[in-house]
């Protein structure tokens, strides 16, 4: 009895989740798609951010640009399930960051230069 209860329970569990994956199918690809990115750049900035605080912490003004670049592509092993995300994004862009760690730019800001996050105006207008 109590293994057909839970057999029964599995099966309505898999029917819904069945039923709202093909909702999401089903809807318009353009909002999906800009949902998708929406999530994606939320990834991309908070990874940015962190990373980038990492790497200031941990550096002087004296550093040399292969030491930031030995930091910048090392940071990323610190990072977790975003590990990948970050290496992609440190990797596309170092070169920008190492030269942009040199300015007295906060992480936020330098983010936002390699649109890995929207800049402050567009966040404030989409709510």
């Amino acid at each position: 009895m109590k293994t057909s209860l839970v057999l029964l329970a599995l099966s309505l569990l898999a029917c819904s989740v069945w039923e709202i994956q093909g909702q999401c199918r089903e809807d318009d690809q353009e909002a999906q798609s800009e949902k998708c990115m929406e999530e994606t750049l939320f990834g991309t900035c908070w990874v940015c951010k962190w990373a980038l605080k990492k790497v200031k912490e941990s550096t002087s003004t004296s550093d040399s640009q292969e030491t930031l670049k030995q930091k910048l592509l090392s940071v990323c092993d610190k990072v977790g399930f975003l590990k990948s995300m970050c290496k992609g994004l440190m990797k596309k862009h170092l070169w920008v960051l190492i030269e942009e760690l040199s300015t007295s730019d906060d992480v936020r800001t330098i983010c936002v230069n390699i649109k890995a996050c929207k800049p402050k105006e567009i966040l404030d207008l989409s709510y």
